[in-house]
């Protein structure tokens, strides 16, 4: 036999990486948006607006609870 045994195996195939690269950009995106929806409010919305809101026609009645609960006593009444 003029070669070795290694000569007799097939060539090496390319590695399949993309699966890979698929699966990093994934989860990347998604770490990306897990931390984009923690923001705080005033990096995610932008400036807060200082404005007073605009004066309305009608004026603001305070409003009043319907009905008011009683506490009960701790202890019975005695007869």
């Amino acid at each position: 036999m003029p070669g070795s045994l290694t000569d007799l195996d097939p060539p090496p195939a390319p590695e399949r990486r993309w699966p890979f690269y698929v699966l990093w950009v994934v989860g990347g995106v998604a770490v990306a948006a897990v931390l984009f929806t923690h923001l705080p409010v005033s990096l995610s919305r932008g400036p807060a607006v200082t404005e007073p809101p605009a004066a309305t026609a009608l004026p603001v009645l305070p409003v009043r609870p319907a009905f008011r609960v009683a506490p009960l006593p701790a202890v019975p009444a005695r007869p």
